[in-house]
């Protein structure tokens, strides 16, 4: 899944990431695009993917989205975040989409999250930025 040119994150890949087989393919101011594939370990009973996995996606992309703007060495959170399921996901890849909707110190988002070109969640998420020196 990883493009010719290494993407710089803005921050290390979370543990989590490699759990879920999250990866980074596209990064540019205020935006970026995640992708995770299917695997039975991030299903639910129905053998589709938990909604929670879908949701830790579409945060991460935000994240990402959010660092690729915000100051070297600077700390930024999740305050809230929301998401509807549209369609569930079976197979295949999914891909997060997000976009920073406005700079600032608290910075809402977009995130549209897709599997086989089929919009299957919307997101809608607020970082907030807190500082480097900020003890979290």
């Amino acid at each position: 899944m990883s493009e010719d040119r290494e993407i710089k994150l803005p921050f290390p890949p979370p543990p989590i990431w490699k759990l879920m087989g999250i990866e980074v393919v596209e990064m540019s101011d205020g935006y970026s695009k995640l992708v995770m594939p299917f695997q039975e370990k991030i299903t639910q009973i129905y053998g589709l993917v938990h909604g929670g996995a879908i949701f830790t996606l579409a945060d991460s992309a935000v994240a990402v989205s959010v660092g690729s703007i915000a100051e070297p060495n600077s700390k930024f959170l999740t305050i809230e975040m929301k998401i509807n399921f549209l369609e569930p996901v079976k197979e295949g890849v999914i891909e997060a989409r997000a976009k920073v909707l406005r700079k600032g110190r608290v910075i809402p988002a977009d995130v549209d999250i897709l599997n086989n070109g089929r919009l299957v969640a919307k997101a809608i998420a607020t970082y907030i930025i807190v500082g480097e020196n900020k003890q979290l």
